[in-house]
């Protein structure tokens, strides 16, 4: 049913489940910003803001390298046009963040994706304080039960970055 999940007729590309952890996530931790890469057509990022209209707290920053001119506009919503693995869109990120965040990360997946997992955590770890969240989605392909021939993904790149310390 994932594919075709919305809100107010846009579509989330987001398991409804999903959806609703993410406002258990929100709500009891009133991130400053929630940031996460792959737009599509802005309806997970319509969802997340209108999340945190309801406290009435946080902005919604997502990234993506192909702009949907389709995509929705909202007051919490920033959309950063580039590549994670560029140093000049982590900057602006950072930039537009701001110092000592209290963020969460949202990091997505495609086939292949793990290496990009990666990156991205690797570029945007450090807005995600202590008391926060980093959420993966995806880690059930690749066989972790679903979709064998998804490839390298979500799940190996999290055990990965688990085991890195610090």
């Amino acid at each position: 049913a994932w594919p075709h999940a919305n809100l107010l007729g846009r579509s989330t590309q987001t398991p409804p489940t999903d959806l609703m952890i993410y406002q258990q996530l929100v709500q009891p931790c009133r991130p400053d910003c929630i940031v996460g890469p792959g737009t599509l057509n802005g309806g997970r990022a319509l969802f997340l803001a209108s999340v945190s209209d309801l406290p009435g707290h946080g902005q919604v920053l997502t990234i993506d390298v192909d702009p949907n001119p389709k995509r929705p506009s909202h007051p919490r919503i920033t959309y950063v046009e580039g590549r994670l693995q560029e140093e000049p869109t982590v900057k602006r990120v950072h930039d537009i963040v701001g110092p000592s965040p209290r963020g969460l990360l949202i990091l997505g997946s495609r086939p292949g994706s793990n290496l990009r997992i990666e990156w991205e955590f690797e570029a945007l770890h450090d807005l995600v304080a202590v008391g926060s969240y980093v959420v993966v989605e995806n880690t059930i392909v690749n066989g972790h039960p679903v979709w064998p021939s998804f490839g390298p993904g979500p799940c190996g790149a999290t055990k990965r970055i688990l085991a890195d310390p610090p």
